[in-house]
């Protein structure tokens, strides 16, 4: 009989365990009572075992905080008898005790009891608890009261004690929480898939860090974060090391750079017994309380902030994607929203982290990842909008003549086309979003879809003067700038005169409304300009340098308005702005452009020639540092056939005319058919990185040998051109050019024809082909074409100064002298022959 009732209370006590390690409660209070009344002998285990039940099946229903405790006082009350009877003599005996004390800290945290509970916690001696191996379930008890006396000590303070005793109770917490946070790292890799951490246990894996962060002591919240995350991993820790690397990352970011910061220590190479290394998926440990960790030989270590930083971005952005919830049901609305705002807070980051560095390609592939899952949602469709608008190459600013639209098929287009077709996507997400359509009208602007820009614009200031946000200043610039550009593009007069109106309106309210934004006077100088309004244009540049002293349009601007003979004579001042500028952007081209065409009229012509050579060898460098890049990038952008679209200082590219529908096609195709004559062996070189900028650097030399007289010096210059940008109309332009001074007029029609077919509305090229009608006897071509010029730009004096000479030649001396009345009114000190 003794027998028997010995196996039938071994097969008790097998059954309990398993069901304690299930945490199968419900059965385990069952089996406790039956065992009690089998075997009163192991009443104190019975007891014990009855009490462990009913205070864990009610904490899996409520969890230990504040708002429980009166529910806790209440319905614990016979938990915690049956636990006090197995701390008895009886209970020590059976060796129950000890696990007694520690379930009663546990049961009086949850009733708010934390001085109870550190009692009960001394009572077991929990300090001098000696390191061995434990079965799972007495694991999980030890490390949640570690946690638990941690908290404990943390919400109850001494009153009236001393600077030293505060520090020696922080120290004892902050102990308590690395045993409580090693221990459960243990549990949860022994337990594997159905061990899962506490609200105790959890909250003291994330305290450790926070506490030293507390006390100043940074580095070592960072090696707590390093031990706990080279952790082998488990099931159940994959969302809490999401959460480690995401706090790691933010505490390296905010706190620890530069010469503070200290990368992990290398991890010594395992050798087995053998004297072998070990495999790439051993792991190690130092003690039986302490949690297995990664040990490969082919272990990757930072070596910088960056470094690190980056890796636990990544490391937590595939496993925030890795648990994303794909299913849009109800049901998993909830989970849905949690695993999106971890992959969104942890998207951040990356590119709070990595847009200082210009690493934005790594933001777009994490937020390309993320489209899987974030279907309407707000946030994530506008990051990516303004990280695609971010990431789309443009032209540095150096290397710009004029401002130019990008070209179609290069690589900055593309990336615009992606950018404006995400941001179509996002607009509607985000309906009062100014900004983001602000950011949308510069990429049209840039790509010249200026239609869509001005509709972005528009839309963005009607936000915010619905709201009276604080962009209407900046809205109203970039809708100006939009008709600006609109204006400059149209062929009808009426049309361009409106949008002018329009910009001019836009561009006062936004200089009224912030009289500090240098760029919206530099637009309302432009304005002024273009039209004719030179004073006016003189005092916004003059506002634009004060706003921003090294505003490069400023600059650029005053230089060309104190050189204008409508502004005075101020030469001196002319070329001390480009000498400004020239200083101030050394890699600038355009500072060079004017200080050769300024030395020519002010200085001597050797001087101005010299500083042509030196845009051009600036040229050349920029041009092979642009070729290592492309090749270092695998690709190279592909230049455009024909820049007939491009603007350039001698010319009025969208100025209306009515020579578009005049160009037959075989005015095209024998313009088309030299210039590829002209560029036979060279094509390879006209696909340079910096082709177009090259050939305008020649063509500016070849003008200035033409003005100093060297007719075969510019000849050669434009051929040095057209082996660049064989189909450009401001070569064909420069070659009529040097005929027409040799006097060449059949060969200079020709040219000037030519460079019309590629571009009708070309200024120069009309004025120059009508002189040359005019020399060849070809008088009414003549008055037809220069007609055409001054329909074109009514304000150009030297247009109706040819004009009045070929009315006069026909015989018709009353419009000769109109005409000639015109110009002298438009520019009374200039004598342009024909």
């Amino acid at each position: 009989m003794t027998s028997r009732s010995k196996n039938a209370v071994r097969s008790y006590e097998t059954e309990i365990e398993k069901s304690r390690e299930e945490s199968n409660w419900k059965k385990v209070v069952e089996l406790a009572q039956q065992l009690k009344t089998r075997s009163p002998q192991h009443e104190s285990l019975a007891h014990f075992l009855i009490g462990e039940g009913k205070l864990e099946a009610y904490l899996e229903e409520w969890a230990p905080n504040k708002e429980n405790i009166e529910r806790a006082q209440r319905e614990l009350s016979e938990a915690r008898g049956y636990l006090t009877l197995a701390t008895d003599e009886a209970g020590k005996k059976a060796g129950v005790a000890l696990d007694a004390h520690l379930l009663l800290g546990k049961l009086n945290y949850a009733c708010g009891a934390y001085d109870d509970s550190l009692k009960n916690y001394k009572l077991a001696e929990l300090n001098t608890l000696t390191e061995k191996e434990l079965p799972i379930r007495s694991l999980r008890i030890v490390a949640e009261s570690y946690a638990i006396k941690g908290l404990c000590l943390e919400q109850s303070a001494l009153p009236g004690s001393s600077r030293y005793k505060q520090a020696e109770r922080e120290n004892e917490m902050i102990r308590s929480f690395e045993l409580a946070s090693e221990l459960t790292l243990l549990y949860l890799q022994r337990g594997g898939s159905c061990a899962s951490a506490g609200p105790a246990m959890e909250l003291a894996l994330q305290r450790v860090p926070l506490l030293h962060m507390r006390a100043q002591r940074l580095h070592s919240a960072v090696d707590r974060y390093r031990s706990m995350l080279c952790a082998v991993e488990a099931a159940s820790t994959q969302a809490l090391r999401l959460a480690l690397a995401r706090q790691l990352a933010e505490l390296l970011m905010r706190g620890l750079t530069g010469q503070v910061y200290k990368p992990p220590e290398v991890p010594p190479v395992a050798v087995s017994a053998g004297g072998t290394l070990r495999r790439r998926d051993d792991y190690a440990s130092d003690g039986p309380w302490k949690p297995k960790r990664y040990a490969a030989i082919n272990q990757f270590v930072p070596r910088s902030e960056y470094e690190e930083i980056i890796l636990l971005l990544l490391v937590g952005e595939a496993m925030a994607v890795r648990d994303a919830v794909l299913s849009q049901s109800a049901e998993f609305e909830a989970a849905r929203a949690h695993a999106l705002a971890n992959a969104v807070a942890v998207a951040d980051l990356l590119v709070v982290c990595v847009a200082r560095w210009g690493q934005l390609c790594l933001v777009l592939e994490s937020l390309e990842r993320a489209m899987k899952f974030s279907f309407g949602c707000a946030h994530v469709w506008r990051q990516r909008a303004l990280a695609t608008a971010a990431a789309a190459p443009r032209p540095p600013v150096a290397l710009c003549h004029a401002p130019q639209p990008v070209q179609p098929g290069s690589s900055a287009w593309t990336a615009g086309v992606k950018a404006h077709a995400v941001l179509k996507r996002a607009a509607p997400l985000v309906p009062h979003d100014a900004a983001l359509r602000l950011l949308g009208a510069d990429t049209c602007y840039r790509n010249g879809w200026i239609e869509d820009g001005l509709e972005l614009a528009e839309q963005a200031l009607a936000i915010e003067e619905e709201r009276n946000g604080p962009l209407i200043a900046r809205c109203c610039l970039y809708t100006g700038i939009g008709y600006q550009m609109s204006a400059q593009k149209t062929n009808s007069r009426v049309d361009k005169d409106a949008a002018n109106d329009k910009c001019l309106k836009l561009l006062l309210r936004s200089v009224t409304l912030d009289d500090n934004d240098h760029l919206a006077f530099y637009h309302l100088a432009l304005a002024y300009m273009q039209q004719g309004r030179l004073n006016d244009a003189m005092d916004a540049t003059r506002a634009c340098l004060a706003a921003a002293a090294e505003s490069s349009g400023g600059l650029r601007l005053a230089t060309v308005l104190w050189s204008a003979a409508a502004a005075g004579p101020r030469g001196a001042r002319a070329l001390a702005a480009a000498r400004l500028a020239r200083a101030r952007y050394p890699e600038a081209l355009w500072p060079l452009w004017a200080l050769a065409a300024l030395q020519l009229v002010w200085e001597s012509g050797e001087a101005s020639l010299a500083t042509g050579k030196e845009l051009l060898t600036l040229l050349n460098s920029a041009e092979a540092e642009a070729e290592a890049e492309a090749e270092r990038h695998g690709y190279a952008e592909l230049d455009a056939l024909s820049d007939s679209g491009h603007t350039d200082l001698q010319s009025v590219t969208h100025a209306p005319s009515g020579r578009t529908e005049s160009a037959g096609a075989y005015r095209v195709e024998r313009a088309l058919s030299e210039g590829a004559s002209s560029a036979s062996g060279a094509r390879q070189r006209a696909r340079a990185p910096l082709a177009q900028p090259r050939a305008q650097a020649w063509l500016l030399l070849a003008d200035l040998c033409l003005r100093l007289g060297r007719v075969a010096a510019a000849a050669g210059c434009v051929a040095e051109a057209a082996t660049l940008t064989p189909h450009s109309h401001l070569v064909l332009y420069t070659r009529g050019m040097v005929h027409e001074t040799s006097g060449e007029w059949e060969e200079a029609r020709q040219c000037f024809q030519n460079a019309l077919a590629l571009h009708p509305t070309h200024l120069d090229s009309i004025v120059h082909l009508g002189a040359a009608y005019y020399n060849l006897g070809w008088l009414r071509l003549a008055e037809k074409t220069l007609r055409e010029a001054v329909a074109l730009e009514p304000a150009r004096a030297d247009t109706w100064r040819r004009l009045a000479l070929v009315l006069a030649a026909l015989g018709d001396p009353a419009a000769a002298a109109d005409t000639a009345a015109a110009a002298l009114a438009l520019h009374p000190l200039a004598h342009l022959p024909l």
